[in-house]
Formats: structure tokens, C-alpha cells, sequence
């Protein structure tokens, strides 16, 4: 599926990836909602941590529900719905801002209904916002070498909260996407239009939304679109159709630097917050946390479950997939 590589580089990506979206996220948090131009009129580029409503450097629920997904396939070792759900109850945190789906799904589970019936009673039929891929970097990373497993565990994660065909394979999709990056080798120019191709070919034909937009993305190739015609092709809301393929896209039209490529994500405007934290999570599969600068990283939250945490929590992760 890509590059032979060694355990320590195979490490660095993990962590590259979990602290990518944490990073993703921060970036995105302070403009999410504005449209493209509000962030163009006022910052230029977000190219730093900027002050946000819980402080520079914070996450959303973006990262806290990914830190959930990581430390429930450390404990058990893969995939272990109860864990899961439990772990999502245990440690949500209102002030992160949780969107209303998840919201009502957490309730759910904390008044007992079990972790594979939740997700249908939201939103008559299963939501398919993009809450289910913004969390899923952990599935990517840990079943990067295996497509099948990786879309058990992707469409089993997602079921907790969103269980609508385009929720659950959106986050295959974004799994599957960090996997592929995880495969590659930073060393070596990307093929940007074989990457593609291989996420077309991945995407079950029910969720024909998704491919939709993959194949709009064809056209945008070679980077010379303008936001306006990314956001009119693909989106930017917080639909996982609208959001998945343009974190892809944000990779892949600047797949040789981290820092481009979540700059461009947030850019965008819309969903900024999960957009960057996707976009920053296939970005940091590629690149490792080596490729993450250090500016960001240094000004990243850090307290209790902050980025020490979730990188000891990453590395923790390549263990479990190393068998250590």
C-alpha cells in the first residue's frame, strides 16, 4: 500500500497524524463559520495560532472525540463498541462545542441505549454530518496497511453517532485517506492523481455523494482553481460530503508541506475547525510530526489532555499495531 518504511519513521507518523488534527483544529477553531473572504479581509492567512474562545492553541470536539478513539483502541486493542461509546460519555466536554447530533446521541448513551442503536435514532435514519471523520485519524493510522479492516472499524466507530451510509463511509473515506498518506513516502513526490484514483475506487457505490465530489475534484486538479470554485465544487460545511473530499483536496494541492496545506484548508472558510483538523490529519500521516512546525506545535494546549498527552497517546498506538 506505499513505502517499506521503519518503526521510528512509522512512529513519527502516528504522532504526525493525532497531533495534526489537534493542530488542524486549533488553527481553524478561531475562524470557524467565516466565509473565505472575512478571512482574507482580516488575516490574510491564518499562518499562526490566534486567540480562540478557549484560549491560542485549543481543541474543539473535534480532537477530544479523537482522543476518545485513540485511547479505546489502546486499551482493547482494536475496535470495542462499548469502550467506545463509554469513553465518548466519560469524556465530553460542552465547552469543545459539540454539534446538536452528537449532542442528542451522547444522551442517549448515557440513558443506556446501546452503542449500535444510537446512531439510527438520530436525525430519522443516522446523521451524515462529518462528526464520525473528523475523530477518525486513530482508525487510519492504527489499520493503515489494511483497507478491509480499516473500513470495519471506520463504519463500527461511526455507528455510535452517525450511522447514515454517507456518515459511516465518510469516515472510511477519511480514514482511508490518512492511510494511504501514512503508506507514502515523504521522500518521494506524491502522485497526486493515483491517490485520488485509489480513493474513487474505495468509495461503495452507496455513498455516491462522496464520489461525486471525488470526481469534481479531477477537474480541480493541477491547482490553479480558485477558492470560490473549490467551495462551489466541493464545500465547506459541516456535511460530510461537503467536507471530506475538501480536506482531500487541501492535501493534495499541497501535499509536499504540512503547513500549506492546513493553511489552505482553513482558508477556505465554512467548517474550518474539522476541515483543518482533517486536512491536518492526513497531512501529518505524510509528514510525521517533523513536518509540523514548530511554532504551531509549541503553542498547542497542553495541559492535562493536551499534546503531550496525545502524542504519548499516538505512540502508545504504533505499540499496540507493532505488538509491544
Amino acid at each position: 500500500m506505499g513505502c517499506v518504511m521503519d518503526a521510528e519513521l512509522l512512529k513519527d507518523k502516528f504522532i504526525g497524524c493525532m497531533l495534526g488534527t489537534h493542530a488542524g483544529d486549533a488553527l481553524g477553531m478561531p475562524v470557524e463559520g467565516f466565509s473565505h473572504k472575512a478571512i482574507e479581509a482580516e488575516f490574510g492567512e491564518v499562518r499562526d495560532m490566534i486567540p480562540a474562545r478557549l484560549g491560542v492553541g485549543t481543541y474543539t470536539d473535534d480532537t477530544e472525540m479523537m482522543i476518545s478513539v485513540a485511547e479505546s483502541l489502546v486499551e482493547k486493542r482494536g475496535f470495542d463498541g462499548n469502550d467506545m461509546a463509554r469513553r465518548f460519555v466519560e469524556n465530553y466536554n460542552p465547552s469543545r462545542g459539540y454539534g446538536g447530533g452528537t449532542y442528542q446521541a451522547l444522551r442517549l448513551l448515557r440513558s443506556g441505549m446501546r452503542w449500535d442503536a444510537v446512531g439510527e435514532r438520530i436525525f430519522g435514519g443516522g446523521s451524515f454530518g462529518n462528526g464520525s471523520a473528523m475523530r477518525v485519524a486513530p482508525v487510519g493510522v492504527f489499520c493503515y496497511d489494511n483497507p478491509d479492516e480499516l473500513r470495519r472499524v471506520a463504519h463500527q466507530s461511526s455507528r455510535i453517532t452517525h450511522s447514515h451510509i454517507l456518515g459511516r463511509e465518510g469516515a472510511a473515506l477519511q480514514a482511508y485517506a490518512v492511510a494511504l498518506a501514512v503508506g507514502s513516502d515523504p521522500k518521494v513526490k506524491l502522485d497526486a492523481e493515483q491517490f485520488l484514483h485509489k480513493l474513487i475506487q474505495f468509495v461503495l457505490p452507496e455513498a455516491k455523494e462522496l464520489e461525486i465530489r471525488l470526481e469534481r475534484m479531477m477537474d480541480l486538479m493541477g491547482g490553479s482553481a480558485g477558492r470560490e470554485d473549490v467551495i462551489r465544487l466541493l464545500g465547506h460545511d459541516s456535511r460530510i460530503f461537503s467536507s471530506v473530499p475538501t480536506a482531500i483536496y487541501a492535501f493534495l494541492r499541497h501535499y509536499e508541506s504540512f503547513e500549506e496545506a492546513v493553511v489552505y484548508a482553513v482558508g477556505l472558510g465554512g467548517d474550518t475547525d474539522t476541515i483543518g483538523a482533517m486536512a491536518g490529519a492526513i497531512s501529518g500521516g505524510r509528514h510525521g510530526r517533523s513536518g509540523i512546525p514548530w511554532r504551531w506545535l509549541s503553542r498547542l494546549e497542553d495541559g492535562q489532555r493536551g499534546r503531550s498527552y496525545i502524542e504519548e497517546l499516538a505512540e502508545r498506538l504504533w505499540g499496540v499495531k507493532l505488538g509491544r
